[in-house]
C-alpha cells in the first residue's frame, strides 16, 4: 500500500519519480513494501519523516491512497514526488488526522520513496510509546508507525481547588496570576464539576485525571459559576 503511494506519489510530485512512456508495458503491481524507518517524535515537536520505498512498477491507471495518522499525531505533509506532467494532488484533513492523494496519471512508475511527515501532539501521554497509523493503497493496508518519546513536563491546574461544600465538583480557591489557568478563563469560586470529559467529583479525582498528561496540553473542562453551567476550554500548566 505504501508502496503504491509512493508510486503516485512519486507520479504525483512526492518523489522524482519518472513517468513511463505510454508505450511502455504494465507489469504485475505486487503489494506495497513496509516503511524504513519508525521515528521518534517529541511532543509537542517538529515533524518527521516515514518512508515507503519505491517498487519501480508501472501502474496503467489512476488511483487513490489513503493515510490514517497514528493516536496522539497529525499528519503536516505528504511527498509523492510526482513527475511532470502527473499530477498527484494531496489532501490534509484541517486536523491532520488523515490525507489522501490522488494519482491522477497513467503509465506512471515509482521510482522515489513516498514520505509522510508527521508531528506528535501535546495531548500524548507523559510516558510516550508505540502508535500506529495506517497507509492503504490498491487494496493494501499497511501500518505507518511512530514512537513518541517520554518525558516533558507534568501537567498540573494553575491554581488551589478544594472540595467543594455538598459534593459534586471541586471548588476553584485562588487562581495564579498569569497562569494558562487564568488565561484559559478560570476564576476563583468556579466548580469544576468535569475534566476532560470525566467527572470531577473530589480533588482526589481531579489531581488523578491531570496525572500522565503533559503541560500544555488543553482540555475541555465544565464548570459551575454563580449557578450557572459553563464549557471552556483549558490549557493545563506545567510543573
Amino acid at each position: 500500500m505504501v508502496l503504491a503511494m509512493g508510486a503516485g506519489l512519486a507520479g504525483a510530485g512526492m518523489g522524482s519519480a519518472t513517468a513511463a512512456t505510454p508505450t511502455a508495458a504494465a507489469t504485475p503491481v505486487q503489494a506495497p513494501s513496509p516503511q524504513t524507518n519508525v521515528p521518534d517524535l517529541d511532543a509537542p515537536g517538529p515533524a518527521k519523516t516515514v518512508e515507503y520505498p519505491p517498487d519501480y512498477q508501472t501502474r496503467s491507471h489512476p488511483d487513490e491512497a489513503r493515510i490514517e495518522a497514528p493516536q496522539y499525531t497529525r499528519i503536516t505533509g505528504v511527498d509523492p514526488h510526482c513527475p511532470s506532467p502527473m499530477i498527484c494532488p494531496v489532501d490534509i484533513t484541517p486536523d491532520g488526522k488523515s490525507a489522501t492523494v490522488k494519482l491522477d496519471g497513467t503509465n506512471w512508475t515509482w521510482t522515489r520513496p513516498w514520505a509522510v511527515h508527521v508531528a506528535a501532539n501535546s495531548d500524548a501521554p507523559l510516558a510516550g510509546g508505540a502508535f500506529t497509523g495506517t497507509l492503504t493503497f490498491e487494496g493494501v493496508t499497511l501500518p505507518l508507525r511512530v514512537n513518541i518519546t517520554a518525558g516533558g513536563a507534568q501537567a498540573i491546574f494553575g491554581g488551589y481547588v478544594a472540595n467543594a461544600s455538598g459534593g459534586g465538583g471541586v471548588k476553584v480557591n485562588y487562581v495564579e496570576p498569569g497562569s494558562k489557568a487564568e488565561m484559559s478563563g478560570i476564576l476563583p469560586n468556579d466548580v469544576i464539576t468535569t475534566l476532560n470529559g470525566q467527572p470531577t467529583p473530589t480533588v482526589s479525582a481531579f489531581h488523578e485525571i491531570l496525572a500522565g498528561k503533559r503541560a500544555g496540553q488543553t482540555v475541555p473542562v465544565v464548570i459551575n459559576r454563580n449557578g450557572a453551567t459553563m464549557a471552556l476550554q483549558l490549557t493545563l500548566d506545567g510543573a
